[in-house]
């Protein structure tokens, strides 16, 4: 007959919650009792079944991930970082894509509540003051990434990267290479993190620099390749003076504007040059290699799900704690130096 989790308790007279903690590697078990419980599981040579390692709280060791789109590189990267994490402690990761769909985001929520999930990370979504009281209703904690939530506030913990200061940086980093004509091609505005936030921070960057912007240099796009070669269309065919430099919201929109720029002629970084954000793939493969911002996703995923962990382990919902991962400026071959 298979050994169960009540042997194990009654041998090292202990309860069968302090065994699931044991298991789970929580703080709450002393010295003297997490060794019983470990000796008593290596002579039975016992292996715990997935729920069984979760009743002390009556939850399973599955950690939900809720993604916007789980085929972009930001995304799929820090998701690399959150299994890392949790296939070290043991938990299986359950992902699920919301399509940017309030509704189907709040009944994926309620699916993993029923599936009794230790936790959630939820990245790359819009989360508004709404949004954040429901969740905080959820039997269990969650952690946001890669966004924060667009009141400004971190009632629920939230691992991103200080999407303001990268373009701040960014901005400095063309004006300290001559540059003082800069356009910016924003991310959407409903986009909280990587729109508002990266557009006030160019805002921001221009003003403290005494840099001359007109309007024409500012347009928005939406992350991707088609929305960089529009963005940088407009900017040719309105400004009368053009740019000598583009920073774009993304690698992929930056790409696009590059695109653009050789459509009419003109040569990057000879004529304008280019600087995106993130520091994904396509940035080393395009020619001439991307000049851009490295924000470190896969630590930013790694960081989050050890938040979450601790949330679990320590029994807490929030702390209501923002965590900034660095950023870095890399400099490749899309920049001249004026």
């Amino acid at each position: 007959m298979a050994v169960t989790i009540e042997d194990i308790a009654n041998e090292a007279k202990v309860s069968i919650a302090t065994v699931s903690r044991v298991i789970n590697d929580t703080k709450a078990v002393s010295p003297e009792l997490k060794q019983r419980v470990l000796d008593a599981v290596e002579r039975n040579r016992f292996k715990p079944n997935t729920f069984a390692k979760g009743l002390a709280t009556d939850k399973s060791n599955i950690i939900g991930v809720i993604v916007r789109d789980v085929s972009n590189s930001v995304i799929s990267t820090s998701i690399k970082g959150i299994n890392r994490v949790c296939q070290k402690k043991g938990f299986t990761v359950m992902i699920c894509e919301s399509d940017g769909d309030r509704k189907k985001e709040k009944v994926l929520l309620e699916r993993m509540q029923e599936q009794r999930v230790s936790g959630v990370l939820l990245a790359g979504m819009n989360i508004d003051s709404d949004c954040v009281k429901w969740m905080l209703d959820l039997d269990f904690p969650v952690v946001l990434l890669t966004q924060q939530a667009s009141d400004g506030k971190t009632k629920i913990n939230t691992v991103i990267h200080d999407n303001k200061k990268a373009v701040i940086d960014a901005v400095e980093f063309l004006a300290a290479n001559g540059h003082k004509r800069i356009a910016y091609i924003s991310g959407p505005k409903e986009d909280y993190s990587s729109g508002t936030l990266r557009l006030q921070g160019f805002r921001e960057a221009v003003d403290k620099l005494g840099l001359e912007i007109p309007e024409s240099y500012i347009t928005i796009g939406d992350f991707s390749y088609d929305s960089g070669v529009k963005a940088m269309q407009r900017i040719y065919e309105e400004s009368m003076v053009l740019p000598t430099a583009v920073l774009a919201c993304c690698d992929m929109t930056a790409v696009g504007a590059q695109a653009c720029i050789a459509k009419f002629g003109m040569k990057v970084p000879e004529d304008i040059s280019v600087m995106g954000i993130d520091d994904s793939e396509v940035s080393m493969y395009v020619t001439p290699a991307l000049s851009t911002v490295r924000i470190p996703y896969y630590d930013e995923g790694k960081k989050a799900a050890e938040e979450l962990f601790s949330l679990i382990e320590n029994q807490e919902k929030t702390t209501e704690k923002l965590t900034y991962v660095p950023h870095k400026i890399i400099r490749r071959f899309s920049v001249k130096k004026i």
